[in-house]
């Protein structure tokens, strides 16, 4: 049986075997990658933790629409290895592969929960089949992903502007 991840939204987390993912810190980029860390809570109880580094950000504009995209970083395996890690601890009994697309979106929306800007936001978690391998998961299961600039999407958010 697969969890059920929610943003940091105690009304939600409060169903049996819920795991509430919330972002912690986010210590913010410059030259340097930004660094999201996330905790994951059951019963308000602290039941795993995760690091992961920003990647590349676009910035588009059509039809006088502008469009912010900020990344997560999955492109190496061991990225990868470390949510495997929490898998077990996280009550999830899916396979590789979905457990990840559904964590990494959790992570995802946790970090665009605060979000309020007048352009739209996406963000999408980045990955390699090289990563994918190098982790172990099946081969199989990545011709669903989209790509993104050479890149494949494991998840993506986007968010609405709100003025």
């Amino acid at each position: 049986m697969p969890s059920t991840f929610y943003p940091d939204a105690r009304s939600e987390a409060e169903m049996q075997n819920a795991v509430r993912v919330s972002l912690a810190r986010l210590q913010g980029g410059g030259p340097s990658p930004a660094e999201y860390e996330y905790v994951f809570y059951r019963n308000d109880e602290r039941i795993g933790i995760a690091g992961v580094c920003g990647g590349l950000d676009w910035y588009s504009r059509e039809e006088g629409c502008r469009e912010d995209i900020y990344s997560l970083d999955f492109t190496h395996p061991q990225s990868l290895r470390c949510l495997l890690k929490e898998k077990s601890a996280l009550g999830s009994t899916e396979d590789d592969f979905s457990y990840l697309r559904r964590i990494v979106h959790a992570l995802l929306t946790a970090a665009g929960s605060g979000v309020w800007s007048g352009n739209t936001v996406r963000y999408v978690a980045l990955t390699t089949h090289d990563a994918l391998a190098g982790a172990d998961v099946p081969a199989n299961a990545h011709h669903v992903l989209d790509s993104l600039d050479g890149y494949l999407l494991l998840a993506s958010l986007e968010i609405p502007p709100r003025n």
